[in-house]
């Protein structure tokens, strides 16, 4: 009985040791991030590249893989397992970076570790090694090719450059700089085509984008070009809006064209005329790069308050009330209207009564883009809060934009309002009276005239007088000197916000810091591509005004030489273009999760908080 016993509490003992080892290797997990691939892969072979991470992780930077060309990539995908094991629930999660590459040149390459954070930590994957050979030639392929297709011997028939070609065609070469360009890139085609593979797309440098929808099935219609009949599809639709003057060069578009061929074989039997006659041939295509000559916009007759806006358009307000009492709500909208470029036009500066808080403007962009241009509305919404009673003025406000179409600037204007605030029930607040002098002001006057003594009065000569004293006259020149230092000061004042250069440079940071705002909301609303556009415009726009370059003329490479003129470190300016390298990358891939878009927004506002203080 004791040795059954001592066999027992042994096993018990022994489990017990067994299940805290188990817990202490789930619990001691490491985060693992490695890298996959195939070792050997043969010039033009296509192959995957693979980063696999077992926890959540945010901000990949992938490695330098410069001597393959990147089909698509990263494209994360997730998986995950559960296991149930004497009650216990445990979850796997795996997340995977897919790239497609292809193999350029035969030789041995290495794609060095990539990096990613979990958890605020750095990981890094291990690097590879890969082998590249030579493709098998052409006999081989053709070889392969015939026996898939049923035929021995084969010769593959050669495609005229006039029957298979690739344009990007643009609606005008010679614009201004902002100006609209309806850009489309189609194929044409007298051959039958089976698919598209392979697709790069230019970058558009020195271009601000706005994407037309084009159907994901590309359609063919009959098209003649020159007297021939060809068989034309769209692939892309774009609008271009050129942001510098000069030259700008639209780079090639490049893909690989799958055409099925008829294959010239030996008959073997009658049913090699019906079966096996055809094959998939790739055949790589570019377009030319096509050059634009921007005009720089005149500066004969541009207004002071001119800020980018290119088009045509229209400017009005409407108010909900003008009586109201204190503490209550009124709705101002102005709204512009037109063909342009709308959504990077600037809102325009309003000078609202003192007495009025005023709350950050809501914007809206209803705009439809097509061949004609990007055409719609955009709606500035204020919120008024009137604080004091009186009467007040909103004035009327200017805004101006250059028309292309008539080579010259226009000023237009939205129409001001008179508001009477009534004092609210239970308001105390001061009135205001058309000379300036509060109700407040006429009580304290009332009360200022001293009581005047009747019957008696017992005169005699005062000791001690301040007409004429010492004391009379210090405060003659105190108050002459006071008076003199306001009016300089007064005059600086408007001087320097006459300038309206130099008072955007004051405000840029919290111009900015509003517009950050404004993208936080919309990280809140999980809009996530309207908040990747508005920390970008943010970002262009503090640069705009902190660097007193207009939008229009702003350029990543200027940005960075006016940065490093004025004393900003190179990993702040790293840092900032970073995030505007992620914005325009979310611009084409899909959208990030919402802790990256919030680690994001926290990162802008610590850049812009750098940039503040190391600018000299």
């Amino acid at each position: 009985m004791r040795k059954i016993g001592k066999y027992y509490y042994m096993r018990k003992f022994t489990s017990t040791i067994l299940f805290f080892i188990i817990a202490l290797s789930v619990f001691a997990d490491e985060v693992k991030f490695t890298a996959q691939s195939s070792k050997v892969v043969a010039v033009g072979e296509r192959f995957r590249y693979t980063l696999s991470l077992n926890a959540k992780g945010s901000h990949l930077q992938a490695p330098a893989m410069s001597d393959f060309s990147i089909l698509t990539g990263p494209n994360l995908s997730q998986s995950s397992s559960v296991q149930i094991i004497n009650g216990q629930v445990s979850q796997n999660v795996n997340y995977t970076y897919t790239f497609i590459l292809i193999a350029q040149k035969e030789g041995k390459f290495t794609i060095p570790s990539a990096k990613i954070t979990v958890n605020g930590k750095t990981y890094e994957s291990n690097a590879l090694t890969i082998e590249v050979v030579k493709g098998r030639n052409n006999s081989t392929a053709n070889t392969q090719n015939a026996n898939n297709n049923n035929v021995n011997s084969s010769q593959i028939e050669g495609i005229d450059g006039e029957d298979l070609f690739v344009r990007l065609n643009v609606s005008d070469r010679d614009v201004y700089q902002g100006e609209h360009i309806y850009a489309t890139i189609k194929v044409y085609t007298r051959v039958d085509l089976a698919g598209f593979e392979n697709m790069k797309f230019p970058s558009f440098d020195g271009f601000w984008t706005q994407e037309i929808e084009t159907p994901s099935q590309v359609s063919l219609v009959r098209e003649n070009v020159n007297g021939k009949i060809y068989n034309v599809g769209v692939i892309k639709k774009t609008l271009l809006f050129p942001q510098r003057s000069g030259e700008l060069t639209i780079e090639p578009f490049d893909l690989d064209l799958v055409v099925r061929q008829h294959v010239k074989s030996k008959r073997r039997s009658i049913f090699d005329g019906f079966f096996g006659s055809y094959q998939n041939v790739k055949k790589n295509i570019k377009s030319p790069p096509v050059k634009i000559k921007v005009k720089p916009l005149p500066n004969v007759g541009k207004p002071a308050d001119y800020n980018g806006a290119v088009g045509d358009f229209s400017f009005d307000s409407e108010i909900d009330q003008t009586d109201v009492t204190t503490n209550d709500a009124i709705t101002l909208k102005y709204k512009i209207k037109g063909n342009g470029n709308l959504k990077l036009i600037d809102v325009p500066e309003i000078n609202f009564p003192p007495d009025f808080e005023i709350y950050d403007p809501k914007i809206t962009n209803n705009v439809h883009v097509g061949a004609g241009g990007a055409s719609g509305t955009k709606t500035i919404e204020y919120l008024i809060i009137p604080r004091h009673a009186g009467k007040f003025r909103i004035p009327e406000v200017k805004f101006s934009y250059f028309n292309p179409a008539l080579g010259k600037y226009k000023t237009i204007t939205a129409k001001g309002y008179d508001v009477e605030v009534k004092r609210g029930e239970g308001d105390e607040s001061t009135s205001v009276v058309s000379k300036g002098i509060s109700k407040e002001d006429l009580t304290i006057l009332g009360s200022d005239i001293r009581y005047l003594k009747t019957g008696k009065i017992n005169l005699k000569k005062g000791e001690k007088y301040f007409y004429a004293s010492l004391w009379f006259y210090l405060s003659y020149v105190g108050a002459l000197i006071l008076f003199i230092a306001v009016f300089i000061l007064r005059k600086e004042q408007i001087k320097r916000n006459s300038n309206v250069a130099l008072v955007k440079n004051r405000k840029a940071s919290k111009v900015s810091r509003k517009r950050l705002k404004l993208a936080q909301a919309h990280l809140s609303s999980s809009k996530k591509e309207e908040f990747y556009e508005e920390v970008l415009k943010a970002y262009w726009e503090y640069l705009s005004n902190k660097l007193i370059i207009p939008v229009s003329e702003l350029s990543k490479d200027a940005a960075i030489d006016k940065l490093a003129e004025r004393g900003v470190q190179q990993e702040t300016i790293d840092a900032f273009f970073e995030v505007t390298d992620i914005c325009e990358f979310a611009r084409y891939a899909p959208a990030g999760e919402e802790t990256e878009m919030l680690s994001l927004y926290q990162k802008a506002l610590k850049v812009i908080d750098q940039i503040e203080q190391q600018i000299k």
